[in-house]
């Protein structure tokens, strides 16, 4: 008997070994201007990772699984708190033939045929039925955490599960689903209630937390589970030094590409930001620029990049850029130094018939939304007669409103197309400012977060801004204005005011009178 008991404790040792080994085969730090989108993990020092997959069950899931998941969810740019949601329940904590045949933890099929065959049940009008599918096989449970990824990062119809399209960890639930990745239709509801009565937001945040133990309410809900997952494990050695950093502590960056056709205007206070060759506290090689001296805020500026930079709880986005189109300097600046444009997204469901004789193209995401955007393909290559789509989006770009629809196109995924290349649906109503002659005198208050435009937004495409930097302030800030106008989008008041013998038209807010 003692000699079973020493032959366990040091099986325990060595699982132990095995996991703390399978923590620190991630390098989470994006340090490289051309950091690939690949994300694939080293695996070649993942030891007895069979064991660890026999030993899973719904008191250890979390415990086991939780750090390794929160890093590579981190990395990839997605809610920890989803991935270790759908890797519970789709694997019934590990305990699924499918995960303890092949180490699938998210039942991701095969694509080429090859794989394991087995038995699922899947859903078609609300009703289940059982059909038999190959499923992906993988080495070890650390690459199926990654090819979870890896299927979401390469599947351009998950783009909006990720944390930077994604404002919360439910609406990314939600998207998961209306994006097909199951067939269920309550499966948002299940991840949402999940992570719920788990306390996955934890994971979110940037903590790990201590001995999470799955209520047994939850286990109940969850198809498949073993029986006899309660049974009391071997008691473990605590090894607190050895644990693995949080990813509070960690410097984490997402990159996302674009065509660099995009443009954007330097905002009021850029001068206050300096430019950079690469995002600022990401490699200790960090330069600075200033900015030309004939710049002004009315400039556009190309952007090629999009850096998420994450550090513990807080988030910086930072762009690419090149101040002219065929530029090949690049500089990075934090998002503060770019007016962004506004860009309000709302579901819409409907069917509509595209006009291939454009030459317009269909994209990723929103062009020239603070998302950026790639090209996936010409409207002439469209073949179908019709298209679904899931959601519309408005972008406002200094008074200019542009409306875009996501479509799904099979073989491709979601992809967003500008209204005027649908041919049958209702667009916005145009509304028109209306101007009056009134004159007086007004103190200009709080005026630095308002813009000065030759004209009122929305009534011309040519509508320009001038800095204020370009202008001098009376040093009273007693000013003449000798028109006013409604601007007919929203029926907010402007008046055209005096500054420096020039007219310049600014919203009512930054004045006092």
């Amino acid at each position: 008997m003692r000699n079973k008991n020493i032959a366990k404790a040091f099986l325990s040792v060595m699982t132990v070994s095995a996991v703390m080994t399978s923590f620190k085969v991630l390098d989470v730090n994006a340090d490289d201007n051309n950091q690939s989108n690949n994300s694939s993990v080293d695996v070649s020092n993942t030891n007895n990772v069979s064991v660890i997959s026999s030993e899973l069950n719904s008191q250890n899931f979390f415990d086991k699984l939780g750090p390794l998941a929160q890093r590579i969810a981190n990395k990839n740019d997605l809610y920890p708190s989803l991935l270790l949601a759908q890797a519970a329940i789709e694997s019934a904590y590990g305990q699924s033939s499918l995960t303890q045949s092949s180490n699938n933890l998210f039942g991701i099929k095969a694509t080429n045929g090859q794989g394991i065959n087995t038995s699922t049940t899947e859903f078609s009008n609300g009703n289940s039925y059982t059909t038999n599918s190959t499923f992906s096989t993988y080495p070890d449970l650390l690459s199926s955490l990654q090819g979870y990824a890896d299927f979401l990062n390469n599947n351009i119809r998950y783009s909006n599960v990720h944390r930077s399209m994604a404002p919360t960890v439910e609406q990314a639930a939600i998207n998961i689903q209306a994006d097909g990745y199951a067939t269920d239709p309550a499966y948002s509801n299940k991840l949402i209630s999940f992570i719920n009565q788990n306390n996955l937001k934890t994971y979110d945040s940037g903590s790990v937390p201590s001995n999470n133990k799955q209520d047994n309410n939850t286990q109940n809900n969850i198809n498949n589970q073993n029986n006899n997952s309660n049974q009391s494990q071997p008691e473990q050695p605590t090894q607190p030094v050895t644990r693995p950093e949080q990813p509070k502590k960690e410097n984490i960056t997402k990159y996302v590409g674009s065509d660099g056709k995009e443009t954007f205007k330097l905002s009021n206070k850029y001068r206050t930001y300096k430019l950079y060759n690469h995002v600022k506290g990401t490699t200790r090689n960090i330069r600075s620029y200033g900015w030309n001296k004939s710049l002004n805020s009315s400039k556009k500026v190309f952007v090629d990049c999009l850096g998420i930079r994450n550090y513990g709880k807080n988030e910086s986005k930072w762009y690419r850029i090149r101040l002219s189109e065929h530029s090949k300097k690049k500089y990075w600046v934090y998002s503060k130094a770019l007016e962004m444009p506004k860009v309000n997204y709302i579901k819409e469901n409907k069917e509509v018939t595209v006009n291939t004789n454009t030459h317009s193209n269909v994209y990723n995401h929103v062009f020239n939304s603070p998302y950026l955007s790639k090209k996936v393909k010409e409207n002439k290559d469209l073949v179908d007669d019709s298209y679904h789509t899931s959601a519309k989006a408005i972008i406002d770009n200094d008074g200019v409103r542009t409306e875009w629809y996501r479509i799904y196109i099979p073989g491709t995924g979601n992809a967003w197309i500008k209204s005027k290349d649908l041919s049958n649906i209702t667009r916005h109503k145009e509304f028109k400012n209306n101007y009056n002659n009134k004159s007086g005198y007004a103190y200009l208050n709080n005026y630095g977060k308002y813009r000065l435009y030759n004209d009122m937004p929305g009534s011309s495409k040519r509508a320009k801004v001038t800095n204020w930097d370009d202008v001098k302030v009376p040093s009273d800030y007693l000013i003449t204005y000798d028109k006013s106008g409604v601007k007919g989008k929203d029926n907010t008041n402007w008046y055209r005011i005096n500054l420096n013998n020039k007219n310049y038209w600014i919203a009512s807010g930054a004045l006092k009178f």
